[in-house]
């Protein structure tokens, strides 16, 4: 496997509707969950009139993270989900502080999963600080790292930095027509915008066999677009690929973190990855399908560990997860597809892990 590394920079004016189940439609995030981008690569592959791939092949050749944002040359990454290591927890706002994060950079991130002592990086004296917080404390990084950053930013100084938006999340305001008394509704969808030279990025984890059609099927989708509201210019973004972040191996490291949604197998669960020591988030996955064998309708639920969790890797397992087939069954009948109106092939939703090693850390 090779590790490959895209940046998807936003179509000049454009923006993202990253919805997620369960929230209003006015909402939308600044990531999109890896399993959505693994069925969006899917759905391509499909409609470019290539076969539909099998559960072994894409278990043993497709695994990506999530999709995170950068600022700059600055990658971002989920905040770990690991105890920081400070000398005192008790100083005003500290507390408030670490619950507002969400991303963290790669030097930041390295310190993390280190279990370094980090009283340094995180200071009220900017003066004296080696770390900087940025989107209203929502990103931690690394002082020397504001090189990185967007060179209109170079001139600004931290307060105004912190302040300053990697991006932006809006309601922007629509307009539904009645067909028949041609009465008109405004309603309202979510939007994240990106400041210019900021966007989002991934990882991807590929059998070296498949990275030009990967590459292809990607090059395909700039074009469609991710996400919601992409029949109204939303989702669109040019592919960029770059030199992937030298992280930690998960190999032989007795603790993991997820940079992807991930889904255990049985043997994984027994074996104890989540047992004492592993933290991390569950999150239901559900939605809507599409097939052109019959209507949209439901898919199964799954649930799903989410990015930033860490995880127990005891020896002799190696985290991988496995892909689900989410299709939907009627009156507790998988074998009644056909009868049922269900789609006649798999609805593949993964959780294959894409993980990095933990080295120290509580």
């Amino acid at each position: 496997m090779t590790r490959n590394a895209y940046r998807l920079k936003p179509s000049p004016g454009g923006g993202f509707h990253l919805g997620r189940e369960g929230l209003d439609q006015e909402v939308s995030s600044e990531t999109f969950p890896s399993d959505s981008l693994f069925a969006a690569l899917i759905a391509v592959q499909i409609a470019r009139g290539g076969p539909a791939p099998t559960k072994d092949i894409l278990e043993s050749s497709l695994s990506l993270s999530s999709v995170f944002p950068f600022a700059g040359q600055l990658l971002l990454f989920p905040m770990p989900r690991l105890r920081v290591n400070l000398s005192d927890t008790s100083r005003p706002g500290v507390t408030k502080a670490l619950k507002k994060l969400h991303y963290v950079s790669f030097a930041v991130l390295a310190r993390l999963l280190e279990g370094d002592l980090m009283d340094e990086w995180l200071s009220e004296d900017l003066t004296r600080s080696k770390g900087l917080l940025l989107q209203d404390g929502k990103v931690w990084i690394a002082q020397q790292e504001d090189k990185l950053l967007p060179a209109d930013w170079h001139k600004l100084d931290k307060a105004a930095l912190k302040a300053t938006p990697i991006w932006k999340s809006q309601r922007v305001p629509r307009v539904a027509i009645d067909r028949i008394s041609n009465s008109s509704q405004i309603y309202h969808v979510g939007r994240t915008t990106f400041a210019p030279d900021c966007g989002l990025w991934f990882l991807a984890d590929l059998d070296p066999q498949q990275v030009s059609l990967f590459e292809d099927l990607l090059a395909y989708l700039a074009d469609g677009g991710i996400g919601g509201e992409r029949s109204a210019g939303y989702g669109a973004f040019e592919v960029e690929r770059i030199d992937p972040p030298d992280l930690p191996s998960p190999q032989r490291a007795q603790r993991v973190m997820t940079l992807s949604r991930y889904n255990p197998t049985k043997d994984e669960i027994d074996g104890g990855v989540l047992h004492e020591g592993a933290s991390y988030e569950l999150v239901d996955v559900g939605g809507w399908l599409a097939s052109p064998d019959g209507p949209a309708q439901r898919r199964k639920r799954v649930r799903m560990i989410e990015a930033g969790s860490v995880l127990q890797q005891p020896a002799g397992i190696t985290i991988t997860g496995q892909v689900v087939d989410v299709r939907p069954t009627y009156n507790g009948q998988a074998e009644e597809y056909e009868q049922s109106g269900a789609p006649q092939h798999p609805v593949w939703r993964s959780g294959i892990a894409l993980t990095v090693g933990v080295t120290g850390g509580h």
